[in-house]
């Protein structure tokens, strides 16, 4: 008896403890949120009505059996006072919230002609969306009718339908699928209302509509899901009111924004800031810019930004505090912003054709701000590392600004000890002898940053792609010194893995990678890296190009993307000269320097004019059969009338070359010309006459080629040398006899104020061979735009004592000189002012300084988007009586 009373007793205690333990009560077991179910709408005859008298009680019933609790309506109306009938969805939604239900259910019945239909609508509380659905049938069958209503009710409430459909409505512009396809719920799947609310907030976020929301619909498939949208109405019109200072184009710019694309309004408060923005840039202190969204209908709209521009504000002085180290003066020149003086107007010109800028004198919130990095960089530069600016002061009194800023400079540090220290260079002097911050007196900011760029470049260059250079700078605040030591980790020895090329659509991925010298597997090099863009930019093929690197699937391996943009490659170009004897001459040429994606070039060139008719076509192969040697063919077809007798020549040429390095190609080449001298007087010079009777010409030429230029149409710096050795005669065969040695060379480089300098000159000297038979046109000529301007081909040359004929010379010199400087920077726009000389000198004359021939003149030369633009007028300084004072000269290529 006892032990039963033990057991008992722990069976209770037990029991007893996990009730107390667990926080749930028994009702909380029996009890689930209940199902508040409204008396339906009864629309028929008042003898049916009877018929559907307890048509609630049974639903009620069969959502009981689904498993359903109820709310009893004795309850409802207790707590509400009344118990509705017919309600709105928000009505549905705050029953929810106050009886803490599942679902409230409500609709109505309809009765005719002996049929019943029930009409019923579910508001799922917790997924917070309704749900409709129909069920109808026969008045006889009333009781299997409550039964079918109240399972498929129940299927509502407990969310077990089947997807049977997804639709979506309300769209207009925006395609179907584009919505169906951020839609997680598909037909077949069951229903989820965690993925009807995601699909509402992922169709929300595409940024077309201003509503979304969902209807659910039970059908005998399945449920019907329908996407209700509402969507955003389109820009129809934008439109500037009151910009005066502004042109509207520079606001389309500066806004993004477009005609016919979906109404965002976000992106139109940032288009009215950046209104402002660019006002106050240009000195409108008090502008006010109001958007505002106009409707034109309910599918469009027009958005109009109100902008009152106000008065600039113009600087009176700008003044620092605290400044001992430079002058007011000294710093002012750093800043972007200046006073406003009666010279301003001359620098607002300059800045114009400069390329932009902050209007002088006028006020730049981003100028001012701007400017205070630019003095903290040149203080730093200067030694004083704590150097501080303040918060500049600002005044306002009427239209003009008085600016203050105020700096504490710091003590100036003097460069004390710099040391690198690495473990792949036995002699650390090789990379102390590059660096500049050793040869400074006092500690240099911009010298520390380039220094490590070029530490990290030195090993790049060595394979350590991933070498790490980190300064480590010690200050001493008493004495002022600061010692400066490099560590390096140079990381693994990196080999280029892959080399990836994109937006080649014409040329061949092979014309691009013979340009490269970084090679698949092989160590990677920085110098190389760098010097392959130049190489490809200098082809001519692209408008863009850009080589970036990241890491490979290993530590030591690294991807390279070549990334291109091309640009027309087929050109045809136009090019004229003008002077009082030969008018107008015109010469054309139409080419394709990219043949078929293969870095080809083909050619047919043609110059017409009163005295000059030429016809060529050629054909250049840079790397035949894929190797280093080059292939060239040209034949032409030339009938040039000089002023002592007409030139009537055909011939072809045949020209090998081969790559000695990235830079340097050396050719030999053959060439056959046919000529004919007509219409020469009898009396003409005795070398005239002998040269009507040499025909042929069949020659060999060798040469050299060296080309460094950073760019192929525009350079600022590299070096262009052209060497020529021709030999014609002997045992070539033909009439002519003679040798002959040219050379060229041209070097860019940079200057003050983002000028280019350019000195190009000429030499060459001829000789007659066994036979003495060197024709007239074989010798030099100068003059014209690619030797001494101001004078027209062939004004420069030795004449015959007896007739005064220009019959050439045997040797020539010639020096242009030029200074390229940025005319407008926003359209490439560059002039140009050159000062040339040189003559041509016969066999038997000596080199005297005083018979040089000289010009001055300028031009302008234009990347446009015809090609390549040249325009310049050359004065001759010591023009003779038979010679033009001054001469025009133009060239233009274009694309196709």
């Amino acid at each position: 008896m006892g032990v039963k009373r033990a057991i008992v007793f722990t069976v209770a205690l037990v029991w007893g403890l996990f009730f107390c333990l667990k926080p749930v009560s028994w009702a909380a077991f029996s009890r689930q949120a209940p199902v508040l179910l409204l008396p339906l709408e009864i629309y028929a005859a008042p003898w049916e009505k009877e018929a559907l008298a307890d048509l609630d009680t049974g639903l009620a019933y069969y959502l009981q059996k689904e498993g359903l609790r109820v709310l009893p309506r004795a309850k409802v109306r207790e707590i509400l006072g009344k118990l509705p009938q017919k309600i709105s969805e928000e009505e549905a939604r705050k029953l929810c919230e106050r009886l803490g239900l599942k679902a409230v259910v409500w609709g109505s019945a309809t009765v005719f002609a002996g049929q019943i239909s029930l009409d019923l609508k579910v508001r799922d509380c917790a997924g917070a969306y309704t749900k409709r659905l129909y069920v109808a049938g026969d008045i006889s069958t009333l009781e299997a009718l409550k039964e079918k209503a109240g399972k498929r009710l129940a299927r509502a409430v407990l969310s077990r339908e089947i997807v049977a459909e997804v639709r979506i409505k309300g769209n207009v512009r925006m395609d179907e699928e584009a919505i169906l396809a951020v839609v997680s719920l598909k037909p077949g799947d069951p229903f989820d209302p965690q993925k009807l609310r995601q699909d509402l907030k992922e169709i929300f976020k595409l940024g077309y509509f201003d509503d979304v929301r969902a209807d659910l619909e039970e059908t005998p498939e399945g449920l019907r899901v329908t996407y209700i949208v509402r969507e955003k109405p389109v820009v129809k019109r934008i439109v500037y009111e009151g910009n005066k200072a502004i042109k509207e184009s520079d606001l389309q710019k500066i806004t993004e924004l477009k005609p016919y694309t979906i109404l965002n309004l976000n992106k139109i408060n940032e288009a009215a800031e950046k209104i402002e923005l660019l006002y106050r840039e240009r000195g409108f202190y008090d502008v006010k810019v109001e958007p505002l969204v106009k409707m034109l209908n309910p599918r469009e709209v027009k958005v109009i930004f109100k902008i009152k521009e106000g008065k600039k504000a113009y600087i009176k002085k700008i003044s620092f505090e605290g400044n001992r180290a430079f002058s007011d003066k000294e710093l002012k020149k750093l800043l972007e912003i200046s006073e406003k003086s009666p010279l301003s107007w001359v620098k607002k010109i300059k800045t114009y054709v400069t390329g932009g800028g902050v209007e002088p004198g006028v006020y730049s919130y981003g100028g001012l701000y701007r400017s205070l990095g630019k003095i903290v960089t040149f203080y730093q530069n200067q030694g004083y590392m704590d150097v501080r600016v303040g918060e500049p002061r600002i005044e306002r009194k009427g239209e003009m600004i008085y600016i203050t800023i105020p700096i504490e400079e710091g003590p100036r540090y003097r460069v004390g000890k710099v040391d690198v220290v690495q473990d792949l260079f036995k002699d650390k002097n090789f990379i102390l002898k590059k660096l500049e911050l050793p040869k400074k007196k006092f500690f240099d900011r911009e010298a520390l940053r380039r220094d490590l760029m070029k530490i990290t470049d030195l090993f790049a260059d060595k394979g350590y792609a991933y070498a790490k250079v980190e300064p480590e700078i010690k200050k001493d605040p008493k004495a002022h010194v600061v010692d400066v030591i490099f560590k390096v980790d140079k990381g693994p020895l990196v080999y280029v893995n892959r080399i990836e090329i994109t937006g080649n659509t014409r040329t061949r991925d092979k014309v691009i990678r013979r340009e490269l010298l970084i090679v698949e597997q092989r160590p990677f090099s920085a110098t190389r890296l760098k010097k392959s863009e130049g190489r490809l930019r200098r082809l001519g093929y692209f408008d863009d190009v850009s080589i970036s690197t990241e890491k490979g699937v290993k530590e030591d391996q690294m991807d390279v993307h070549v990334k291109v943009k091309e640009r027309p490659t087929g050109t045809f170009s136009i090019g004229a000269g003008y002077s009082s004897v030969d008018k107008v001459i015109l010469m054309g040429e139409i080419s394709q320097r990219n043949l078929l994606g293969k870095g080809q070039t083909l050619s047919f060139q043609g110059l017409f004019g009163a005295r000059t008719t030429r016809y060529s076509l050629s054909f250049t192969e840079p790397y035949f059969r894929d190797s280093r040697l080059s292939l060239g063919l040209n034949v032409y077809d030339w009938e040039r009338e000089y002023d002592d007798y007409t030139r009537d020549s055909q011939g072809f040429g045949v020209r090998f070359g081969y790559l000695l390095t990235p830079n340097t190609r050396v050719f030999f080449g053959y060439r056959y010309d046919d000529s004919d001298l007509t219409d020469y007087y009898y009396y003409a010079s005795a070398i005239i006459r002998e040269s009507a009777d040499i025909h042929i010409t069949s020659a060999v030429e060798l040469g050299l080629v060296r080309d460094t230029r950073n760019h192929f149409f525009d350079p600022t710096r590299g070096t262009v040398l052209n060497v020529t050795y021709e030999h014609a005669g002997g045992f070539l065969g033909g009439d002519s006899a003679f040798e002959k040695i040219t050379a060229t060379g041209s070097v860019y480089f940079p200057t003050l104020w983002e000028i280019t300098g350019h000195i190009r000159v000429g030499v060459g000297y001829v000789t007659e061979g066994e036979g003495g038979k060197l024709p007239v046109y074989e010798k030099f000529y100068l003059g014209g735009i690619d030797s001494v301007r101001g004078y027209r081909y062939g004004d420069i040359s030795p004449k015959d004592p007896e007739t005064g004929e220009r019959i050439g010379g045997e040797r020539m010199a010639f020096v242009q000189t030029e200074a390229i400087f940025p005319l407008v920077k926003s359209m490439g726009l560059k002039g140009v002012v050159f000062f040339d000389m040189g003559n041509v000198w016969g066999e038997d004359v000596g080199y005297r300084f005083s018979d040089v021939r000289k010009s001055v003149g300028l031009g302008i030369r234009w990347l446009s988007p015809m090609g390549p633009l040249r325009i310049e007028w050359g004065y001759n300084i010591d023009a003779q009586e038979d010679e033009d004072k001054s001469n025009w000269n133009f060239r233009i290529g274009g694309q196709f």
